[in-house]
């Protein structure tokens, strides 16, 4: 057991030192990485390439985005890495891997596999106290190896850094509502209506966890022309739903929903699409729902910008579903 404390064995990164220059082959799959940390193990992760190879998956920086020197320091290591053989790279997830998983393969086959809490960074290696632990079952060590296999080339989420467009974290930014003023309307111009009917629709983030409101943490879109990946726009949501919430008064195809937010009234261009119409967003652009939604729970607090919404944030809210009120045929109030 490593956890960075005297007592309890030590620090983590003297071993995965020793470990390296002990071994031929070196694959790491860690959440997230330190640009000092990956500077100091330069020179031992390219001599290690050169005895065989040394793939890097990082989990967790697709979707929250890095910095500067972050992006510089990965795209030269790959560089340096992909020049020496063809199975050696950085490689990012395009879904959230938080795990912490280091295999090291020596001349004579013998493999060592290290699982636990520690980040390949500074404060995983040295600073933080951690958990670490020496795979020594046989049969466990066989899983990990086949589940790192799949992690690197065995599933549709993981993509060669050259194949991925990191962003920086502070181009992200987008004013709340960037789209959805287009639609603002004067309040004299929202009907009042009594609705006819009403449907309630219930938002089961917990069940779709990179699906409908949080469709920004699906693997993203690739670029036709740079062959790149990048994550869908933070605000791009839809409603998904299920069979018992399509009734006779549930919309089907285009129709127009009325919405206030903080004083604003809006006239949005709807639409129900997919398989049984079971997806409800706004025609001209999926943000706009987004920024609807999204921008009530983070001015209230209960929503960081990059941050799944979950139960737990809609209960915060106060409210776990959409509200499609009908006042005539196509029209409808929007409430959350």
């Amino acid at each position: 057991m490593f956890t960075n404390h005297k007592s309890y064995g030590g620090d983590f990164g003297k071993q995965i030192i020793n470990d390296i220059k002990a071994s031929n082959t070196l694959e790491i799959a860690s959440g997230y990485f330190g640009v000092s940390l990956l500077d100091e193990f330069t020179k031992d992760l390219v001599d290690i390439s050169k005895r065989g190879y040394c793939r890097i998956l990082i989990g967790m920086i697709y979707h929250e985005g890095v910095s500067k020197n972050q992006k510089k320091i990965l795209l030269e290591l790959d560089e340096k890495l992909n020049e020496i053989n063809s199975k050696s790279g950085v490689f990012i997830s395009l879904r959230q891997f938080h795990g912490k998983v280091y295999k090291f393969t020596k001349s004579n086959n013998e493999e060592k596999i290290y699982i636990g809490s520690s980040n390949f960074s500074d404060s995983g290696f040295y600073g933080n106290i951690e958990c670490n632990t020496l795979v020594d079952n046989e049969s466990e060590k066989k899983n990990i190896s086949s589940f790192l296999s799949h992690l690197f080339y065995g599933n549709e989420f993981t993509a060669p850094l050259k194949k991925v467009e990191l962003f920086i974290k502070s181009k992200k930014v987008k004013k709340i509502k960037e789209k959805l003023k287009s639609f603002e309307i004067k309040e004299t111009n929202f009907p009042v209506i009594k609705p006819i009917s009403q449907v309630d629709i219930k938002l089961r983030v917990d069940e779709q966890p990179r699906s409908s409101l949080n469709l920004y943490f699906e693997k993203g879109r690739k670029n036709k022309n740079t062959g790149k990946y990048s994550p869908r726009p933070w605000y791009e949501v839809e409603i998904t739903t299920e069979s018992k919430d399509r009734g006779k008064d549930y919309p089907i195809g285009k129709f127009t929903a009325y919405a206030k937010d903080s004083g604003k009234f809006y006239k949005l261009n709807m639409i129900t699409a997919s398989d049984n119409n079971k997806a409800i967003t706004t025609k001209d652009n999926r943000e706009i729902l987004g920024e609807l939604i999204k921008g009530k729970l983070e001015r209230d607090g209960h929503l960081e910008k990059y941050e799944k919404i979950t139960l737990d944030t809609l209960r915060s809210y106060g409210r776990d579903f959409i509200s499609l009120k009908k006042i005539k045929d196509k029209e409808y109030y929007l409430e959350f």
